[in-house]
């Protein structure tokens, strides 16, 4: 229990240090259910992707992400605005996946729930403060402990909008983005040989194919749960989801069918 006491600082640290949410709420995941070190482990609220925001009256706010503990599924996440002395100025609605980008030339902030593809951005004249929220740069609140939304306009995000942050999402993501391309690529190709054995031009069954085929569909159904599972330590849009399938589908494709061409030879 010990070593288990001293993972959880660490995972907190690199956490704060790394701007790469889904690659590290995976590893922050895989490494509290691997070391299976129960409460010890369990790791506190914690902030991200801080933005000065100032408004008439607000001079020295801040924009940030304020993440809770999922323990075994992706940590709740709430776009907050904190004013100088600490105190929750407005908070929106709780998501276990949201964005938050910053154009400081329009001085425009908008925050993304890439489930829900709504866009959330802070108006000043609904912010009031609720309670004291950070002290010394340390949440003294959790996305939980929130139990109202306010300060934030609400709307459904534009094709242009999902668009962007879309592609920011995949490109600040990118191992995670790689490894769930070689992921579905290799499910793509089990798939598509699969079909091709069973479905295609007949050919003499031995005890060897028929082996190889029931090994091959066992294992693409063994990855669903486990892409499932894995959707739900890090969720991520069904765009997000459509882009690395048909990536994956395209580069299975000609290999799929190479190993049949050469099967025929």
């Amino acid at each position: 229990m010990l070593a288990c006491s001293k993972i959880a600082p660490v995972v907190e640290a690199a956490r704060n240090a790394m701007d790469i949410p889904r690659l590290e709420t995976l590893i922050g995941a895989i490494v509290l259910a691997g070391a299976f070190c129960g409460p010890a482990a369990a790791n506190r609220a914690y902030f991200t992707q801080p933005e000065p925001i100032s408004a008439e009256g607000y001079p020295d706010a801040q924009l940030k992400l304020l993440h809770g503990d999922g323990v075994l599924f992706a940590d709740p996440i709430r776009a907050v605005v904190v004013g100088q002395d600490g105190e929750l100025l407005a908070a929106s609605p709780q998501s276990p996946a949201l964005q938050l980008s910053c154009d400081h030339q329009r001085h425009r902030c908008l925050v993304y729930d890439e489930l829900a593809f709504r866009i959330y951005e802070p108006a000043a004249d609904k912010w009031h403060a609720e309670g004291l929220v950070e002290q010394d740069g340390e949440p003294q609140r959790s996305p939980e402990d929130i139990v109202s939304d306010y300060g934030f306009d609400a709307r459904q995000a534009t094709l242009s909008e999902i668009v962007k942050f879309e592609a920011a999402g995949l490109a600040s993501s990118w191992m995670t983005t790689a490894f769930a391309l070689v992921w579905w690529t290799a499910f793509c190709l089990l798939l598509l040989t699969v079909i091709r054995d069973a479905f295609g031009r007949a050919r003499r069954l031995t005890i060897r194919a028929i082996v190889s085929l029931l090994a091959r569909t066992a294992i693409a159904l063994v990855m669903i749960p486990f892409a499932t599972y894995a959707w739900l330590l890090a969720p991520y849009s069904i765009v997000y989801l459509g882009i690395v399938l048909t990536a994956g589908a395209i580069v299975a494709l000609p290999i799929a069918f190479r190993r049949r061409r050469a099967a025929a030879q």
